[in-house]
């Protein structure tokens, strides 16, 4: 039998947008349970994600406790649909009240879910916003949950330790093939109208980065304190996922949707064929049928798949131009749709705890020998081409300025003719940072008193190896660092009395 389906939206929408996909359910197989609607408020200046979360438990235990006559009732467990920040409300309200209890979701169903921010969110404080989106709420644009929703916002590096990274030893453990089972759809088609034209951005559906929807995320803290060899050298502890290293959430890419259409499987999207059209539909269905851990996993698999044949649209050679105008209606897409990307969240706080604000990272090569050296301020050819190719977008969080969100174009990293192949012989075919901060003071330095070591290098990417590549396709990875402050030796002196 069905299990009932509670569909959630994202900012500035309603639940009347969801009409069709309810509708679809229920000819899908869904008809004979209820599937309930959720409305919470968005756009109000005042309201935070915990506020909504918190009235969400209130009215889901409400409904629980209705008789079971009631055609308001909600079972004691069900599905739950959430699109764009109403990922990060479903998440935030499990990671919340349900470390302690089993959780009553079984499907967690997340399309174009903004898990990891989105690079809109900051402009929804802009004078256009509050135009366009804000006149019927007295021009409030919910700052609030901008704030959290914005790319690299403490908000989400907190959920994240507290739902998909263990910290400490017994935390426990919320998603799994046995636990509520996550899985994400996302596009990766922009927006075709004249006027979203100008918000698209590649490796996204227009409004969230494929990569900042995944579920599966990487940490590492990596600390320059301690012994001075750490500054090339440097600690680096990975984070803990919840569930083992193993455990990989699905994540089905689709070439011909965008963050509007994906939610409307009753619609073509962009595919030219019928078999391709009807495909959204087909994966929403299947996710929310499976029903145990077997299930889960071959979802799993199939979505890898998915995801790995969207990329094959990325190519420039004729046959990769062919191959996008068969599948595409019209004269095909932009190869550079389908880029994948990375996407690195990096915090910088000193030993003490304190955060760093004025810090500068300049991505290289590694040289085969690691020296100061080739840690100069100055950028080589292969720096410059990064930030100028592969870096595609930086963000510094606008409340928390040393929290940095870097989105990083895996294609022109790894392809022909791109950074690995630009790098010369005496390097390595290797990706790593360097990362230098602004003295606090005359007293008070970062890293080192000396000018030549005053940095610190932090390994990323290895083209010839697999197991030294930390970034992974389509992921958002978190980068917590603490660097070492040096002070002067008139700080504190002994002398005989």
């Amino acid at each position: 039998m069905a299990q009932q389906v509670v569909i959630l939206h994202g900012w500035s929408d309603t639940s009347d947008s969801f009409r069709q996909l309810s509708e679809y359910l229920k000819k899908s197989g869904f008809e004979t349970v209820p599937v309930f609607l959720g409305d919470y408020i968005s756009m109000r200046n005042d309201v935070k994600i915990d506020d909504v979360v918190k009235r969400m438990e209130q009215l889901i235990r409400e409904r629980m406790a209705l008789p079971a006559t009631s055609r308001k009732r909600l079972g004691p467990s069900f599905h739950l649909v959430v699109h764009s920040t109403g990922g990060l409300v479903a998440r935030r309200w499990i990671a919340k009240y349900y470390t302690d209890r089993p959780c009553p979701v079984k499907n967690l169903l997340m399309l174009a879910p903004a898990n990891f921010g989105s690079v809109l969110a900051h402009k929804g404080r802009s004078l256009l916003a509050r135009v366009a989106k804000g006149w019927r709420t007295g021009f409030e644009t919910g700052d609030e949950m901008l704030y959290a929703l914005e790319l690299g916002s403490p908000f989400q590096w907190e959920l994240a330790q507290s739902d998909l990274f263990s910290m400490r030893s017994k935390d426990p453990v919320l998603y799994g093939p046995d636990r509520v089972r996550p899985f994400v759809i996302v596009g990766t088609y922009p927006y075709d109208s004249r006027v979203r034209k100008i918000i698209n951005e590649n490796g996204s559906d227009g409004t969230v980065r494929v990569a900042a929807a995944n579920m599966n995320a990487y940490g590492v803290t990596v600390d320059f304190t301690g012994d001075p060899k750490h500054l090339l050298q440097p600690v680096l502890t990975p984070w803990r996922k919840r569930g083992g290293a193993d455990l990989r959430f699905p994540l089905a890419v689709v070439p011909d949707r965008n963050h509007g259409t994906v939610k409307e499987p009753g619609e073509p999207g962009y595919a030219q064929h019928d078999v391709d059209q009807i495909k959204l539909g087909e994966y929403i269905v299947r996710a929310l049928r499976v029903r145990d851990a077997a299930g889960y996993r071959k979802v799993r698999d199939e979505w890898d798949a998915i995801s790995m044949n969207t990329r094959t649209y990325a190519g420039s050679s004729d046959a990769a131009e062919k191959h996008r105008r068969d599948y595409f209606k019209g004269n095909g897409a932009e190869r550079q749709y389908f880029h994948e990307h990375y996407q690195v969240n990096v915090r910088a706080r000193d030993e003490f705890g304190e955060p760093v604000e004025d810090y500068f990272l300049n991505f290289m090569p590694q040289w085969k020998k690691k020296n100061w050296f080739g840690l100069g301020s100055r950028m080589n050819k292969e720096s410059a081409y990064f930030h100028d190719e592969v870096l595609a977008h930086t963000h510094r969080h606008r409340r928390e300025k040393a929290n940095l969100c870097l989105f990083m174009d895996r294609y022109n990293l790894m392809r022909k003719g791109g950074f690995y192949d630009r790098v010369a012989g005496d390097k390595l075919k290797a990706l790593a940072f360097a990362v230098t901060a602004e003295d606090p003071g005359d007293r008070v330095a970062y890293f080192s008193r000396n000018k030549k070591a005053k940095q610190g290098l932090i390994p990323l990417h290895e083209r010839e190896s697999k197991s030294n590549r930390w970034l992974k396709r389509h992921s958002t990875h978190f980068v917590e660092l603490i660097l070492p402050r040096i002070a002067t030796d008139d700080v504190f002196r002994l002398k005989r009395g």
